[in-house]
Formats: C-alpha cells, structure tokens, sequence
C-alpha cells in the first residue's frame, strides 16, 4: 500500500532503534566498581616486580595458592594504648592483602574506645559502607554544596550495632564514639587502594605556609604553630 512502510524498511528501523539502545546503555551505564574492570580471574599482586603500573604486577598463576587469598590481618582488635585519637583503622588494602589487586575492593576494621575518633578524612577513589558490629558510633559525611558561596550539608547520625550508612565517593567522613562502650566496625570501599587523606594532618602537618593557614581559619600564629607541632608528628 502507498505510504506504508515495506517489511525491509520496518526491520531497518527497528534495527536503528535497537542499535541506539545499545549504544546509549554503554554510554550512559554507571560502573560498579570505582577501579577498572579486571582482564582475567585474578591478578594476586607480585610485590617483588619491579614493573610499576596502575595497580600491581601479577604474580605467575603457577605460584598462586590458597593462602593469598585469606587475610587475618582485621581479626584482632587493634592496641589503643597510647593511641592520641583512642580509635585505630587497621587495614585490608592490597598491599598487605595481595589477592585485592585489580578486584576493586578492600576492608578496613575500626576499632574506637568511648570518646574515640577517625578523625575527618577522604577516599578520592571510593565510596565506602560502614558496618557496626559492637557499640554505637556517630558518623556521617558533608556533601558538596552546588553553590561555592553556600553552606555544605552535613548527613550524620548514631549508627548503633547490626546497623549501616554509606558515604559517597571522596566526600569528607569521620567518626566518633559517643557511646559508653567500645565500639567496632567493619568498613567495605568499592577500591583495592581507596587513598586516604586525612585533613587535620593534611592541613596542619604538611608544611603549609603559616600565613595561609591564619588567613584560611582566623587563627593567631600561636594556635597554628601547636597544631602543627602535634599534628607534623603524627603525619
């Protein structure tokens, strides 16, 4: 019939369509992971090659065993005797957990006495769930405000055992006891290597000009110069 499409022309469109279905999928799909996608089943990390690249170079698949897979490394809980923030991170990242590299995940334990904190800190390449396994723990994030004159929303909360609250990726984050006993979490990141930066140390125990930071925090010179006299040491 005149002005009706053939049967050619009708596969031809809806090829068209399904085509840029699939091409708008690829583009427009998030990834699951914040590292690259492996190439092979696994790449256990070999540590004593000298090749650098993103991430480390494989051990021959011949010397892999069981046992590289395994980590006891989040076990125990962590020695705070002495400890200046009575809270430790202890981690499963891949250079203590070699079977991580190229899987794009790690592990940390976090192990806080009442009043104990991780101090305000960043992952710039993953976002990370924390899950409390003992006590109660206040922490949260600060998002990124969409207008650079405008406040900064915070989002925290006391998140108490068997409970869990995830912060975006390289958003500032922190912890805090406030409970009356100790408290214990493990914390998954979607990163072999999420990098951390932690900013009272970053700030102050980097060696920043003195006069910036007065400028920056209206300080006097005084306060500055004992902030970086205890925060230079634990850098």
């Amino acid at each position: 019939m005149e002005g009706c499409p053939s049967s050619v022309n009708k596969v031809n469109i809806l090829w068209t369509i399904f085509s840029f279905t699939i091409i708008g999928s690829q583009i427009f799909s998030t990834p699951v992971f914040a590292d690259p996608d492996p190439l092979q089943d696994f790449c256990v990390a070999d540590f004593e090659s000298a090749i650098h690249v993103n991430g480390y170079a494989c051990k021959s698949s011949t010397n892999v065993t069981t046992e590289d897979f395994a980590f006891a490394g989040l076990a125990e809980a962590a020695n705070l005797t002495g400890n200046p923030f009575n809270a430790q991170a202890t981690f499963g990242f891949d250079h203590n957990w070699p079977a991580l590299n190229t899987l794009g995940l790690s592990l940390v334990r976090l192990d806080m006495n009442p009043g104990g904190v991780i101090v305000p800190h960043t992952h710039h390449t993953a976002t990370e769930i924390i899950f409390v396994l003992e006590g109660e723990i206040y922490t949260g994030f600060v998002a990124n405000s969409d207008n650079p004159t405008g406040p900064n929303k915070l989002f925290a909360k006391v998140v108490k055992k068997g409970e869990a609250f995830i912060f975006p990726r390289g958003l500032l984050h922190f912890q805090l006891n406030r409970g009356s006993v100790p408290a214990v979490s493990i914390n998954f990141l979607n990163s072999q290597n999420p990098g951390i930066q932690l900013m009272p140390m970053s700030l102050f125990g980097a060696g920043i000009d003195k006069q910036l930071l007065m400028n920056s925090f209206f300080l006097e010179e005084a306060v500055i110069s004992k902030l970086e006299d205890v925060l230079t040491k634990l850098a």
